[in-house]
């Protein structure tokens, strides 16, 4: 659980009495290639922090489509955000994509932390600032791009992650077939 108070105490001085409390509120997750976090239909409002590994969030159709929405790997954040900061259950689910191990903090109990050291909430607050920020950006890309120029950026902005992402899923989360990305890479090479 080092790792998250490593990680926070980078960006906020933390008193001795909140790393204790942070202690016990953040449980610890070993989680197996394929194992799901959170499924949707749920209710559980939780944080979770990426220590190693890698893990996606993703809608799954009725028919059975998937749309994946984010990876996650050491260091960042994944969680179903309609559900954390609304009463709507989750519609999408969390898996990972490798073995990982990951951080959890209860959604209600992180928030209690907040009353009672407030430079804590600043920080989290600014890190969901660039989550969103991060998000918008996604979405306009998604809008306004090629197929090809999605890849591009994907490459620039996540060059670990098609190390170890199914090229299914890559195509998922560029919003193209797989068979576009197989295109689209061949081409790449080409050049």
């Amino acid at each position: 659980m080092n790792e998250l108070l490593d990680y926070f105490k980078k960006n906020v001085s933390i008193p001795a009495e909140i790393e204790n409390k942070l202690n016990e509120i953040i449980v610890e997750k070993k989680l197996v290639k394929g194992e799901i976090i959170l499924a949707d239909n749920s209710l559980k409002k939780e944080h979770i922090f990426v220590v190693s590994g890698c893990l996606r969030s993703f809608y799954k159709t009725e028919e059975g489509k998937e749309y994946t929405i984010q990876f996650a790997i050491k260091n960042w954040w994944i969680s179903d955000y309609i559900t954390l900061y609304t009463n709507a259950k989750s519609i999408i689910t969390i898996e990972s994509l490798t073995h990982s191990k990951v951080l959890i903090l209860d959604k209600n109990k992180t928030d209690e932390l907040y009353k009672v050291y407030p430079p804590f909430e600043v920080f989290q607050r600014k890190n969901f600032e660039k989550r969103t920020a991060t998000l918008q950006k996604r979405i306009l890309g998604l809008l306004t791009l090629s197929a090809a120029e999605k890849y591009n950026q994907f490459i620039n902005d996540y060059a670990d992650f098609e190390k170890i992402i199914p090229n299914y899923q890559i195509a998922s989360f560029l919003g193209i077939t797989p068979q576009s990305l197989s295109r689209i890479r061949k081409e790449k090479f080409k050049k």
